[in-house]
């Protein structure tokens, strides 16, 4: 093996292999922008492939990218080629890749014969590669993996986003599931609520063989589960993950997988610190932990941030699918090919339009399609102007689609205008059921282009062709390099195709779209992604000084910080006093304590008058623990701001109480959506509470915000006061979009934890004595009626349950908490089997 390591470095250096390497690429990326094509002689072929060769014999993964992006590019003009086959089966065969493999042999009717030693190869790798109880078989850089999750009870890796992580795990819980006889509970966790259902419905489509597993994505079990011979797999926020393991009396989880774990260190995202707080409120537990995470060099550090072996990692840099990288400016009409060999190949492109929308179809080709546009209102304008270009569309699968938004939003919402194109936008404060559906129609490729935020990056997946790259940044922050990558690696889809296209448009002269490119485009060209330094371990920024500054109330070293590094520096403190509180000898505590003389003695003052129980402190990281522990120790006096009936006087009544007891004027008043901008604020959340919590349609809550708005008579867009007119579709879709990200953000997420919080202060300070409606509950279930509370905690979404009580609920039985509330064949059958609630319904896994 010596001498092909030697050979294949010796190869990877080779001018001539570069400069056939650059002239694939060339040629490849002609064929793309549909220019005249240059031609690659006999002898280059031949040259190409034997180059492909050695390289596929090495243990470097950068010899085995190179070797599958020489198949990959061959592919798309010699795919019948007698010499690209007989080389073709062998390369891939070696470097383990079976899924490309498969594609050529299956789509492209490749029956190659191969010498001997090469069907050997393939049959062993098949038979140690095998997944069992499935017809897939695992790549190499696959299988190192899965047999390495198996030898440890906690591990971390890492890898290229088209490496399948999800897939990988999902293979080692079937062996969990058959080692242990179905004796374990697992959760997985995932970034946000957007993310559950469609964790949870390929984890119930997935393991649906094994009736003995219940899969759940409420931290309450429903009785009538909650039977010895039931076990669980959890789909989890970290909000969600902290509420279950603070009741005592939930059966344990043994196995916590953490996707996307790069979030749980980020230094910008404001969600970092509870991610910590969860996955350590887990480890506590003795829950063993596997961390997934892109791209990145050093997966050990998840184990060191929670102080476990750091020789139980792994890094992978082998991908199983080639990428192809360009930047496209419109600005300056030019075209550049980013070659694997680190050079810069300016592509004669013509120009006969600099316009995106005619560059998006010329590119795409019939192929499905990405376009990244960074903010919600650049998705949707460029999916409405790139739509505006297209046919309109008749598609049944689509029309359904557009009429389940027509009756559940409004017929003016411009997704319908869309959708009518073969055109979709997505984001994460989309309704549930509808980003489920344009989901899907995006993957059965009954629609072929895709605009999206961020949302992507947080694990949604969804593989295409191509990638278009609008913007360098998410939000106002650059993109780092596992970001750009991440994102990256949704094009290409395994198993679907050898390769896909990364596209980075300038489209428009503005900040942050590429508007520098000499220094935009290094993310794009380097492909090695830095080692993480979480600041938990390294204290870089002065951190550690930071946070002992928001214990003390003091100034910040740094004069003007971020709200979202204000955020974070607060929760971290919180969570730096739960484990004082707590005695923890935690990474954060122990480096809080050593990183100054005062840092042991602020932590003891902090805690030494926190007289309110420790697991609420737990339960609730962050919010400070002063603010809470004055509501405990004054319980008796504030139980009457709930009352059982909630409406807008109510709700209002609330909402100023829990603004002043929680200091929203100073705490939430800062960063780009403060929860807090004046006290006329709150009015408006009272109305979205006593609508949401007393289960009104949200198509009914849109028009009575348009009513507001109308009696109002002005609206605030663009930075601007300016007058309201209900006949104008755009103002109708800001109300529309405001509304729904109002209801996820701040009415299901940021007032709910206050409520929650409320709630357990005042039941634990009164304990019998306390009568307080558990307000949380209503906003995170949308309902006051425990009715439908009960149907979402078996897995029904809130509109079905919704539907199901209001006209079938003679065919339903809650006075027995320990039978499950109805049969799903009986009711199916009284069902209109024309209508969607009955397809929803059908396709439901619901245990009974």
């Amino acid at each position: 093996m010596r001498f092909f390591e030697e050979l294949s470095n010796e190869a990877l250096n080779d001018e001539y292999f570069l400069e056939l390497l650059v002239k694939l690429e060339t040629i490849s990326a002609q064929n793309f922008f549909k220019i005249p094509v240059a031609n690659i002689t006999s002898k280059e072929l031949t040259d190409s492939l034997r180059f492909a060769d050695i390289l596929s014999r090495s243990e470097n993964p950068d010899a085995k990218n190179k070797s599958y992006k020489i198949v990959s590019l061959l592919s798309e003009s010699h795919q019948k080629d007698e010499t690209f086959l007989t080389f073709a089966k062998p390369i891939l065969i070696r470097l383990g890749n079976f899924p490309a493999l498969s594609y050529l042999e299956d789509s492209l009717g490749i029956d190659v014969k191969s010498p001997r030693e090469v069907v050997f190869e393939k049959i062993i790798k098949e038979t140690f590669h095998a997944i069992p109880n499935s017809s897939y078989t695992f790549t190499d850089s696959q299988y190192e993996i899965y047999e390495s999750l198996k030898k440890n009870n906690h591990f971390s890796f890492s890898g290229p986003t088209s490496i399948g992580k999800s897939f990988i795990i999902k293979a080692f819980i079937h062996h969990l599931i058959r080692e242990s006889n179905g004796n374990d509970n697992i959760a997985l966790l995932v970034p946000t609520r957007a993310l559950i259902n469609q964790a949870e419905n390929q984890i119930k489509s997935e393991f649906s063989q094994y009736t003995q597993y219940k899969v759940l994505a409420h931290p309450i079990i429903p009785k009538a589960l909650k039977r010895e011979s039931n076990k669980f797999i959890f789909i989890f926020t970290p909000e969600r993950l902290i509420s279950y393991l603070s009741t005592a009396d939930n059966p344990k989880i043994d196995y916590l997988f953490i996707d996307e774990a790069h979030k749980i260190v980020s230094e910008s995202d404001t969600r970092s610190p509870l991610y910590y707080h969860a996955i350590l409120q887990a480890e506590r537990k003795s829950v063993k932990l596997y961390f997934a995470s892109p791209n990145i060099p050093n997966p050990d550090i998840f184990l060191r941030l929670f102080e476990k072996s750091a020789e139980e990692s792994l890094c992978v840099k082998s991908s199983p699918v080639s990428q192809n990288r360009y930047f496209l400016d419109l600005v300056e009409k030019r075209g550049v090919l980013l070659s694997d060999s680190e050079s810069e190949i300016n592509l004669s492109l013509e120009f006969d339009s600099n316009d995106l929308n005619h560059w998006i179809k010329k590119l795409s080709s019939g192929e499905k399609s990405i376009i990244y546009c960074n903010s919600k209102s650049d998705t949707i304008e460029l999916a409405l102007q790139f739509a505006d270009t297209l046919p309109a569309k008749n598609i049944k699968e689509v029309n359904e689609v557009i009429t389940l938004i027509e009756q559940h939003l409004h017929k003016k919402y411009y997704l319908v205008d869309c959708l009518k194109k073969g055109v979709a936008f997505h984001f994460g404060n989309l309704p549930q059921r509808i980003r489920e559906r344009i989901e899907w129609l995006f993957e059965s490729k009954k629609i072929d282009y895709l605009f999206c935020t961020s949302t992507l990056l947080e694990g949604v997946n969804l593989p295409a062709k191509n990638i278009f790259i609008l913007s360098n940044a998410i939000g106002l922050t650059k993109f780092t390099d596992i970001d750009f990558w991440n994102l990256c690696g949704r094009a290409g889809r395994l198993t679907k195709e050898l390769s896909g296209n990364i596209i980075c448009t300038r489209a428009f002269n503005k900040k942050n779209r590429w508007d520098k490119p000499e220094t935009d485009l290094n993310v794009v060209k380097q492909k090695k992604i830095k080692k993480l330094e979480p600041q938990i371990i390294s204290g870089k920024g002065n951190f550690y000084k930071n946070l002992e500054s928001a214990l003390n109330g003091k100034e910040f070293t740094k004069k003007k910080p971020s709200a979202n590094q204000v955020s974070i520096w607060k929760h971290y403190a919180n969570i730096a006093l739960i484990h004082e509180v707590r005695g923890d000898d935690s990474v954060l505590r122990s480096s809080l304590i050593n990183s100054s003389n005062t840092g042991q003695a602020t932590l003891k003052a902090k805690t030494a008058s926190i007289v309110m129980p420790q697991k609420i402190l737990e339960s609730c990281s962050g919010i400070k623990p002063e603010y809470q522990n004055e509501i405990y120790k004054n319980a008796r006096a504030s139980t009457s701001i709930l009352p059982e009936e909630i409406t807008y006087e109510t709700a209002l009544a609330a909402l100023r109480s829990l603004s002043n007891f929680y200091r929203w004027p100073d705490e939430e008043s800062s960063g780009k959506s403060p929860l807090y901008t004046s006290a006329d604020v709150l009015k408006y959340y009272a109305v979205l509470i006593s609508g949401w919590a007393n289960t009104k349609p949200l198509h009914l809550m849109i028009q009575t915000a348009l009513d507001h708005y109308e009696t109002k008579g002005e609206i605030w867009i663009t930075n601007e006061t300016i007058p309201f007119d209900k006949n104008n579709k755009k103002h109708l879709n800001v109300v529309i979009n405001n509304l729904i990200s109002d209801i996820d953000n701040f009415i299901r997420f940021k007032i709910r934890s206050y409520f929650e919080n409320y709630n357990l202060l005042i039941n634990s300070s009164l304990g019998d004595t306390a009568e307080v409606p558990n307000w949380a509950e209503y906003l995170e279930y949308g309902t006051t009626d425990y009715r439908v509370i009960e149907l979402q905690n078996y897995g029904i979404p809130r509109h079905l349950a919704l539907y199901l009580i209001e006209n079938h609920e003679s065919s339903m039985n809650f006075g027995d908490s320990n039978q499950a509330p109805f049969e799903k064949k009986k009711v199916l059958e009284l069902m209109d089997k024309e209508s969607d609630e009955f397809r929803e319904l059908s396709e439901l896994e619901l245990y009974y």
